[in-house]
């Protein structure tokens, strides 16, 4: 399985240059590239100093993460290219979802006295986890509420992610059922989700399809400015009353 998802890494990334899907999709292959990179060290590493292993791979984990919630703000980038004004309110959410979750886990540990990279790394992937399936929920729901058309190659990389989010919150879910049969051999199955994902994404990008025509101005985009002008109406009104309020 190992050296399957290699291959498949490598082909990914081949197939993403020579179709110039990597320009279009710049973060999804690089988080590909720094997994393919961490893997082949990982196993250079296993035959190398066995011993040594556990610690290389704590150590190496935290940019699998990093990188992994990277694909998310593809997901998000990519449909609001035509929604400038909703993306530049989206990304910037993003960045903060991500520090809050990496603050909270950091801090948790901390409170508990048990702040060591191991744990910190495992706590974060977990709530990094739980976050990236409910930003793909809610990502999901935006694509049916507006009817936003997706080409082959990016629901590919949705439907390719989202398995392997899925599957990996279920399996956080029923983790701590040592006695459930189901949990047991779904963690048996999460040793090929990976490798299934590989596969979705392999097909989806191994060729590169034009986009579906977006309006320039879609019913995303005029709600969004309806939603920040009764905001701007609101805050403009409790200013305006905290000043009168105050006033002596």
């Amino acid at each position: 399985m190992w050296w399957c998802a290699i291959v498949l890494e490598i082909a990914i990334l081949f197939r993403g240059v020579r179709t110039a899907l990597l320009r279009k999709y710049p973060l999804f292959y690089a988080y590909i590239a720094c997994v393919l990179v961490l893997e082949l060290a990982r196993a250079a590493c296993l035959a190398s100093a066995p011993n040594f292993y556990a610690t290389f791979y704590w150590y190496t984990e935290p940019l699998t993460i990093v990188f992994g919630f990277a694909v998310i703000f593809e997901i998000f980038r990519r449909p609001l290219i035509y929604n400038p004004a909703v993306a530049r309110l989206a990304q910037p959410l993003l960045v903060v979802v991500f520090l809050l979750t990496v603050t909270y886990a950091a801090s948790d540990l901390l409170n508990s006295g048990l702040l060591t990279l191991p744990r910190l790394t495992a706590e974060l992937g977990r709530d990094l986890r739980y976050v990236e399936g409910t930003l793909l929920l809610v990502m999901l729901w935006l694509f049916g509420r507006y009817r936003v058309s997706l080409g082959r190659n990016f629901l590919g990389l949705v439907v390719g992610y989202s398995l392997l989010i899925g599957l990996g919150v279920i399996n956080l879910a029923v983790f701590f059922l040592p006695g459930n049969e189901f949990s047991i051999g779904l963690r048996k199955l999460l040793q090929i989700t990976y490798v299934a994902t590989l596969l979705v994404w392999c097909c989806a990008l191994w060729s590169a399809r034009p986009d579906p025509v977006t309006q320039a101005e879609s019913s995303i985009e005029r709600d969004y400015e309806l939603v920040a002008a009764k905001t701007r109406t609101a805050f403009a009104q409790l200013s305006t009353f905290v000043t009168r309020t105050l006033r002596p």
